[in-house]
């Protein structure tokens, strides 16, 4: 994956974990706010090697590291389709829960009509099930460190998704915990973007001073 905006003299090459620091505030608070209103036509471009440029639907973007929730609708409405998914190439227990699905529709179903109410019922899909069942993924993190390698292990697992962008998190972690970060982000080949407002000790970064200069740094 690819980013170009116009202040830059060449396209920062995303591979794996890749530091982006911009240090001029105006610019830095323009660059987090086109990749919040991200579209194929802004100024922001987002594209891969052969200059395909990435959807919105296929950003994940996270401007809150300490309000983001795994759990937002938004996430279960992807890890859901997956499942259904992972369901469809299992005939056999896919027939099975239609069958009982249907059975319990049918059971409320007469009901309904014993009620003093005229009420209706619609039949139960396999993703209203699911969130009847209150699937959700399962968060032991008590610190921040450990929430963000949840929300990467997430990440990794949302097959419609090929960009994850984080802001601004390098404040809350300690150098140490920043190395880990980009190793789990390395082992494990997804693509992100960590965009900063200011230089990060003891990794490789790309830098857009506040001349606008592009540059490469290992500030280890």
């Amino acid at each position: 994956m690819n980013l170009n905006f116009p202040l830059l003299d060449r396209p920062i090459k995303i591979s794996d974990g890749t530091l982006f620091v911009v240090e001029d505030v105006r610019v830095f608070s323009s660059v987090v706010q086109n990749f919040y209103q991200y579209e194929e036509a802004t100024d922001l471009k987002l594209f891969d090697d052969k200059f395909q440029a990435l959807k919105s639907s296929e950003l994940m973007l996270i401007t809150d590291i300490l309000g983001f929730d795994v759990n937002s609708p938004t996430v279960l409405k992807l890890i859901y389709a997956d499942l259904e998914n992972q369901l469809n190439e299992k005939p056999e227990v896919k027939s099975m829960i239609d069958k009982l699905t249907s059975t319990i529709s049918e059971l409320i179903g007469y009901e309904l009509l014993e009620h003093e109410l005229d009420l209706e019922g619609d039949e139960i899909t396999i993703l209203e099930l699911f969130k009847a069942l209150g699937i959700k993924i399962e968060t032991q993190s008590d610190t921040i460190f450990e929430k963000l390698m949840e929300i990467l292990q997430v990440y990794k697992y949302l097959s419609k998704k090929k960009l994850l962008v984080l802001i601004n998190i390098c404040s809350y972690l300690t150098k140490t915990e920043i190395v880990e970060i980009l190793e789990y982000i390395s082992l494990n080949n997804v693509e992100v973007l960590i965009v900063e407002p200011r230089r990060v000790d003891g990794c490789i970064q790309y830098i857009l001073d506040e001349d606008y200069f592009l540059s490469t740094e290992d500030l280890v």
